[in-house]
């Protein structure tokens, strides 16, 4: 594969660098890919002006021609989810009503797309999600479906879906998304690309959509890179980690960096149900081949699973998502927008948070154990360093079942809920041709060792591989 388009960011970075590439061939490579899929996919609902893009390009061939010190992205074609406030485009988060209310008003751009412009990054477009980020599926109103690249009739997940799909069909070559449930590594999975759920509060949150005060959900939704290789991912967090004085979370921890022969050092635990959702046969088939493959690499490899996976479902969806009111608070956002028409997602979304009603005992209660399972949770890792277990218990659903196979997503709203790095990381193929990702889990604050270990099941088991469906 020598498309441009087709490269890894640390590869075309490479090129630029070295001259073998001009940051104007890189640009015009993504704007003539984008023309050409992006009617298809649907993934890309706003998209820089080919002039702007081609003239931000041009100065950044100037600037090497000059001489100048570049950024560690210089001229680099990079989307952003649309959860956040990005200069030059319109944010939605997928909804009429928050596009209207926030589009006349200038809010601050989100720190994690300021660092990459710093870095030298051109943000060429904004990506697809479901409305108001609620769904793992990104259809609504406002732009419409997104498809999976490697099946039409499939859903590419969400919320930050259409960054995934974006990425997976040679659209861009990095992005930045958000995950509170899996909103990351759903999307990673379904489009069988690489994606990095930080450890919680490692990267601000500031300039997201929703803003600093998101209450419970503040301890659970974090900023990440998504991407085609897992080495981008380690790029990209290197630039968007780090206290920026707004967001009052984010911890001033280092990233450390693991070199492959600590891989022989590491403990893995793998488990292919959680107890909540059985997956399918060729999930559980592919993390079993991926925590196999890994024992010439590593430890030990035990089949194990933390006994707190059975609380997960009722603190994280039913209190931090639905929010136990009865759908109080989200009606009280919508009628700040003036009530606006909602997306059928959506609307079955308040369906299920008006039947979730919890007393302030009970409520309390569930806060209380959130905190038993971080402990619980921390305390297998005493045992373990790494654990290996599926992202979601399908692949890419058909279109329109998300929602209504929620308790799926199981897998990675334990990790939200545990504070955990987790990357995720093609591993192989479905019956029906569709990716499958592994994920990788590692205690609070080592983003690296789970890179490290994503990066090498990477190396054996091929990660992201092209559409067959988009040549």
């Amino acid at each position: 594969m020598n498309e441009i388009y087709y490269m890894s960011a640390t590869e075309t970075l490479q090129k630029i660098q070295s001259k073998n590439l001009s940051c104007v061939e890189v640009m015009q490579a993504y704007l003539d890919r984008i023309d050409k899929i992006n009617p298809i996919i649907n993934s890309l609902q706003q998209v820089l002006p080919a002039e702007n893009a081609l003239k931000q390009a041009k100065l950044a061939d100037q600037a090497i021609a000059q001489g100048l010190p570049l950024g560690k992205l210089h001229g680099l074609p990079v989307t952003i989810k649309d959860a956040f406030f990005v200069n030059d485009f319109v944010t939605s988060c997928g909804s009429l009503g928050f596009r209207d209310f926030f589009k006349n008003q200038k809010m601050q751009e989100a720190t994690a797309v300021s660092r990459l412009r710093n870095a030298g990054a051109i943000i060429i477009g904004m990506t697809n999600v479901p409305e108001m980020l609620i769904c793992p599926e990104s259809d609504n109103l406002v732009y419409g479906q997104t498809k999976n690249p490697y099946n039409f009739s499939r859903t590419c997940g969400g919320s930050s879906g259409g960054e995934g799909a974006t990425l997976a069909a040679g659209c861009s070559s990095l992005g930045i998304g958000s995950d509170g449930g899996g909103s990351i590594r759903v999307p990673s999975h379904f489009s069988g690309v690489a994606g990095l759920k930080p450890s919680q509060y490692r990267v601000p949150n500031t300039g997201g959509g929703f803003g600093l005060d998101l209450g419970l959900l503040s301890h659970f939704v974090v900023t990440g890179p998504m991407a085609r290789a897992v080495d981008d991912l380690l790029l990209c967090l290197s630039i968007i980690a780090g206290p920026d004085g707004y967001d009052p979370h984010t911890m001033p921890v280092p990233l450390h960096s693991s070199s492959p022969a600590s891989l022989k050092n590491l403990r893995v635990a793998f488990y292919t149900d959680d107890g909540n959702r059985t997956p399918t046969q060729d999930i559980q088939d592919t993390v079993k081949n991926a925590a196999f493959a890994l024992k010439d690499f590593v430890g030990i490899v035990d089949e194990n699973r933390p006994e707190c996976l059975s609380k997960t479902w009722p603190l994280v969806w039913e209190a931090a998502f639905l929010g136990g009111d009865g759908a109080k608070g989200h009606k009280e956002t919508q009628q700040l927008f003036g009530n606006p028409q909602i997306s059928s997602l959506y609307q079955q979304f308040f369906h299920l948070a008006e039947a979730c009603n919890l007393s302030v005992t009970e409520m309390n209660s569930r806060i209380r154990a959130m905190d038993q399972f971080r402990v619980e949770l921390l305390g297998f890792f005493q045992k373990y360093d790494i654990i290996l277990c599926p992202v979601v218990a399908t692949c890419a659903k058909p279109h329109g079942m998300a929602l209504k196979e929620i308790m799926d997503l199981s897998y990675c709203m334990s990790y939200n809920l545990g504070g955990n790095p987790s990357v995720v990381v093609r591993c192989g193929t479905s019956k029906e041709g569709l990716p499958i990702g592994v994920q990788v889990i590692a205690k609070p604050w080592l983003d690296d060792v789970a890179l490290l270990v994503a990066k090498q099941l990477e190396s054996l088991f091929g990660g992201w591989k092209p559409s067959p469906h988009l040549t």
